[in-house]
């Protein structure tokens, strides 16, 4: 039973991270938090309870099947700790494993239209979301084994992953801040220097077109 709770904290931190580490622009306070095993709770007297995978009974059973699979892909390719983790959950607890897989969908999902509308920001905010969570991952392996030295050395290069990762997201935020305001500022320039122009070529285009005389 330890041993079935222990995966399930350390499943659930990962997965805590992984839902909040793309949200968008935090404060830095929010991004320097990494979520313990400490911070989940586990209710020993836990009932195994059947559930489709991703809690969504508006979906049918083969839709299902296809986001569970995208979410273990998604896990084994870029945290396989993480997938190992979560086929182990699958068999201990059908409903918090329901939850797990959905949350990695919906960050899968993300992921994929970012990569298809902006791949430098996309490849930069998979890099913190594979930091994020493998750093809270060792937290919560820190937090059930305090006294190992290799472990706590681990944690913190993955700690210095991490935040040298938030500083490329922040950057790469930033650069997009800025053309975005380069944008808007060409954007002014040109309707305070044209937008004569513009409104006397709207009326022209709303006149009704005369009629040739036959």
């Amino acid at each position: 039973m330890k041993t079935a709770l222990r995966i399930h904290d350390l499943l659930l931190a990962a997965c805590l991270a992984a839902s909040c580490s793309l949200l968008g622009p935090a404060s830095a306070d929010a991004q320097e938090r990494t979520v313990p095993v400490s911070a989940v709770k586990p209710d020993n007297g836990r009932r195994q309870i059947a559930q489709a995978p991703l809690g969504d009974q508006r979906l049918s059973l083969e839709q299902r099947k296809l986001r569970e699979q995208a979410a273990l892909d998604f896990a084994k390719k870029h945290h396989p700790e993480l997938e190992k983790l979560l086929r182990q959950l699958r068999s201990m607890d059908q409903k918090e494993y329901g939850k797990a897989v959905r949350e990695l969908y919906r960050v899968s999902e993300r992921l994929g239209v970012l990569e298809t509308r902006a791949p430098r920001f996309y490849q930069v905010q998979l890099d913190l979301w594979k930091a994020n969570s493998s750093a809270t991952l060792l937290a919560a392996r820190l937090q059930l084994n305090p006294e190992n030295e290799d472990l706590r050395q681990e944690f913190r290069r993955a700690l210095e992953r991490k935040f040298e990762t938030q500083i490329r997201v922040n950057q790469e935020e930033l650069a997009r801040a800025k053309e975005r305001v380069e944008r808007l500022e060409n954007n002014l320039e040109r309707l305070q220097r044209d937008g004569q122009q513009m409104i006397e070529r709207q009326i022209r285009q709303s006149m009704p077109r005369k009629k040739n005389n036959p």
